[in-house]
């Protein structure tokens, strides 16, 4: 009897691992792999030592929020092709980068404005191994001047992850929401670097 009883107590504990009930863990740390409070936060983040996805911590720079500033105070509007081609650039550029560590199943970068979300970028993996090796590879190298912090992060469904109403154009917390807005890839692009990969072993 008292061994069924921790059976039934452990798929308890289980089913609410990461949910608003589990007064231990944070849920947010669990879902999105970032918590807005950070080390301050009152719940733990239990960061995991493997995992198929890596993150960047604020590691795409949107350059209409890093524009030059107007008389008005507020940056210069950007020529909105100019603005997607920076993007697709980017997006071609780091998927190339990381592809040499194992097949990628899924490039998600954040839209979202926090300081805790802005910029992030999660890089899944096919297998725990490829990401391991990509994250051990790139932590603390530097892209385009900057220092990369990456991180195994916990997310795995980015589907829990993502903002549904984002989705469906009716979030009203904008950029600050604390799911992820994740930026639009075209169809074409991703089939493109998709097509490209997908038979080639890495070559690390």
């Amino acid at each position: 009897m008292l061994f069924i009883n921790e059976i039934l107590m452990a798929e308890q504990l289980a089913s609410i691992l990461g949910t608003e009930k589990d007064r231990v863990n944070c849920p947010f740390y669990f879902k999105i792999g970032a918590c807005r409070h950070g080390a301050n936060c009152a719940r733990l983040h239990n960061k995991p030592s493997s995992s198929p996805t890596i993150l960047l911590i604020n590691f795409y720079r949107n350059p209409a929020l890093i524009a030059p500033i107007g008389k008005d105070g507020l940056p210069k509007p950007m020529n909105p092709y100019n603005l997607e081609k920076n993007f697709e650039d980017f997006y071609e550029d780091i998927f190339e980068e990381f592809a040499i560590f194992g097949q990628i199943e899924n490039i998600n970068i954040c839209d979202n404005l926090s300081d805790h979300m802005i910029g992030n970028v999660y890089i899944k993996f096919r297998n725990e191994k490829s990401a391991i090796k990509a994250y051990k590879s790139v932590n603390g190298r530097f892209y385009n001047g900057r220092i990369i912090i990456a991180e195994i992060s916990p997310v795995t469904d980015f589907k829990e992850a993502t903002c549904r109403q984002f989705q469906d154009n009716t979030c009203t917390r904008g950029g600050y929401c604390n799911f992820m807005h994740l930026k639009a890839i075209k169809r074409s692009l991703r089939k493109k670097m998709f097509d490209r990969y997908k038979k080639k072993e890495p070559t690390i």
